[in-house]
């Protein structure tokens, strides 16, 4: 433990930029309560017809999230490589249109290997410090996996292309690939991570949940209720999270960390119950479920 918080204070400050910090504040009002959603997506799912089968989906959704986070502090390495894995697959999934397994997979592995991959080796420079402040540890192994999958990003993207090529509905996806890599290379690490989360990610996942789930004004109601309630408790979390942190890490690694293993932690659960139980359930039981 001794150890542990020496290496904290060894990190120093993550010298986050105002644009930076800026970002990371919108990562966490905006960007991290689209999980909010999940309440109304268990009420479609079934999970809410009760108090007491609410009760018990809160319990297991905060009881995965709380195995992430003590995972993460344990193998903090290799938390980090699944998370990055598993929010590039996520993003992925949701900025992939509907088609064939291949297309779709190719389509997944491109805008969510762009976010990811990316965005870290455009800025090793400045990525560099986030991530020693995330594992309190060396960054090596990290940047070797990081680097060897820009290969295949660019063998995928390329694929991609000719995808597009010989599909004409696919080229306006493209096309907000190529927009966002330019930004990505552009905008500071977080700043351009944060205007994919917040602005693209964020809102096609609302915008997504909204049109599937909303069958008039009670409907509607009771899903913007739900979404205020779990962001509130998302970020009292949040703030709890900050207060424990170490007196000897820095207000910016430590908003940082809370943000990031947050995100990490949250995501989890969330991929579980969006990506696996909900986009795989009849379309007629998530109209009906939602306004019982």
């Amino acid at each position: 433990m001794t150890d542990n918080l020496a290496a904290v204070g060894a990190l120093g400050t993550v010298g986050l930029d105002p644009v930076s910090i800026i970002a990371l504040a919108a990562i966490a009002i905006i960007g991290l309560p689209h999980g909010a959603f999940d309440g109304a997506v268990a009420l479609a799912l079934g999970y809410g017809k009760t108090l007491r089968s609410m009760f018990w989906f809160i319990l297991v959704y905060i009881a995965i999230a709380a195995c992430v986070v003590v995972f993460w502090v344990a193998f903090p390495v290799l938390a980090l490589l699944l998370f990055l894995l598993i929010s590039m697959v996520h993003f992925g999934i949701g900025d992939s249109q509907p088609g064939e397994w291949g297309h779709r997979t190719i389509q997944t592995l491109a805008h969510g290997g762009l976010v990811v991959i990316a965005i870290s080796l455009l800025h090793r420079t400045e990525v560099e410090p986030i991530f020693a402040h995330l594992l309190v540890g060396d960054t090596t192994i990290v940047w070797m996996v990081l680097s060897g999958a820009a290969y295949g990003l660019a063998a995928i993207v390329a694929g991609y292309a000719v995808l597009a090529y010989r599909c004409p509905v696919l080229r306006p996806r493209l096309g907000e690939l190529a927009a966002l890599g330019a930004a990505y290379y552009v905008l500071p690490p977080l700043a351009g991570f944060a205007l994919y989360f917040c602005a693209v990610h964020s809102m096609r996942h609302m915008a997504h949940i909204w049109r599937e789930l909303r069958t008039g004004v009670e409907g509607g109601r009771k899903m913007l209720m739900l979404a205020f309630i779990f962001s509130l408790a998302t970020w009292a979390a949040g703030a709890i999270a900050l207060w424990l942190m170490p007196a000897a890490e820095t207000l910016d690694g430590g908003i940082l960390r809370v943000v990031f293993i947050g995100l990490a932690a949250l995501t989890v659960p969330h991929m579980i119950l969006v990506d696996g139980l909900f986009r795989s359930a009849p379309q007629a039981s998530k109209r009906n479920s939602v306004l019982e």
